[in-house]
């Protein structure tokens, strides 16, 4: 094997690994940058690659992988890539649109104690979402991971469209076997910029914490929101016991990602490659990424706030994607 160059500890202890550009569904809330610009695409990492990646990410503080795309069921490799990332000692999660996802491949990463994230947008409007009619399987699959003992999330994009029914959408996940929930406010990147009539008005994102808090209190579940928010948008802050609402940004600091051809990014939003994986020790030089390291992105708006020490305006990706540049203000302020 390959022996990974040695690299000061720069990085997250999270990378996610965005395996392929490909994807079985075509969801309309899809951020992946590809998705608005073919001229993203790019040759895709082999498994040889890949293992070299991994190498590189834990002599550089990772830790933790999260497996992701696309689609990463879409590569025929995945399981050799699973077994070597555990075979480094680092821990594993899986987001899928659980498509591909057969009983064979549950007992191989039940096997493996490996936790998966699966995305259901929506009950009656999964199809509309995502294109497929596949609501039936994704749900089947959080009772066998549950009969397997799986720890499985319900990961829900929320949409204008499905947000009357995300009471259903959450319980339904959890009576059927979830253990957690994931909820992702649909920000405009990728595809999403061609459906920015879904967005979330303020009023609308603050009924969607409602809702979710409602139903997982009566469960005793928990869940998170994926995308962090602005604290003056949200009206009770404090209220919210069973649903985690971060304020500040992860990108840089909690977690990265590499891209399906090797390329170092902020976060899943984000267009901008910083750089090859193998030349991490151009970063501590890397204006963009130090930016986000360093929190200098706060928006005009929020400089004077007495609270700009615990919240970062919202989601900096978003607002660059949206309006140009990171330190712009969130979406959410767009929205009546």
């Amino acid at each position: 094997m390959e022996e990974a160059i040695q690299y000061p500890t720069i990085l997250p202890k999270v990378a996610a690994l965005e395996l392929t550009y490909r994807c079985n569904h075509k969801c309309l809330f899809c951020s992946c940058p590809w998705e608005a610009d073919e001229k993203y695409l790019k040759e895709e990492l082999s498994f040889q690659e890949w293992t070299q990646v991994i190498n590189t990410l834990m002599n550089a503080g990772v830790s933790s992988f999260t497996l992701t795309g696309g689609e990463p069921l879409m590569r025929e490799d995945i399981k050799d890539i699973i077994d070597y990332i555990l075979s480094r000692g680092a821990t594993l999660n899986m987001i899928s649109n659980g498509r591909r996802i057969t009983d064979e491949f549950l007992d191989f990463i039940a096997e493996r104690g490996v936790s998966i994230c699966i995305s259901v947008p929506g009950i009656e409007t999964f199809s509309e979402h995502t294109g497929v009619d596949n609501v039936e399987h994704v749900l089947s699959l959080f009772e066998k991971t549950l009969a397997k003992g799986i720890r499985a999330t319900a990961n829900i994009a929320v949409t204008k469209k499905n947000l009357p029914e995300l009471y259903e959408n959450i319980a339904y996940a959890l009576i059927k076997g979830a253990d957690y929930v994931l909820l992702n406010r649909f920000l405009p990147g990728g595809r999403g910029l061609k459906n920015q009539e879904y967005l979330l008005t303020r009023e609308e994102t603050n009924q969607m914490l409602d809702i979710a808090e409602e139903v997982l209190s009566k469960a005793n579940k928990y869940g998170h929101v994926g995308t962090e928010m602005p604290l003056c948008a949200i009206n009770n802050p404090e209220k919210y016991k069973h649903i985690l609402v971060s304020n500040l940004c992860s990108a840089a600091k909690g977690f990265c990602i590499i891209d399906p051809s090797g390329y170092l990014k902020v976060c899943n939003h984000s267009p901008i490659r910083v750089c090859r994986y193998n030349e991490l020790e151009s970063l501590k030089d890397n204006t963009y990424w130090n930016a986000f390291r360093q929190r200098k992105y706060m928006p005009d708006m929020c400089k004077d706030c007495d609270k700009r020490d615990r919240c970062d305006g919202g989601c900096r990706e978003a607002a660059h994607v949206y309006h140009g540049k990171i330190d712009d203000p969130d979406p959410l302020f767009e929205t009546p």
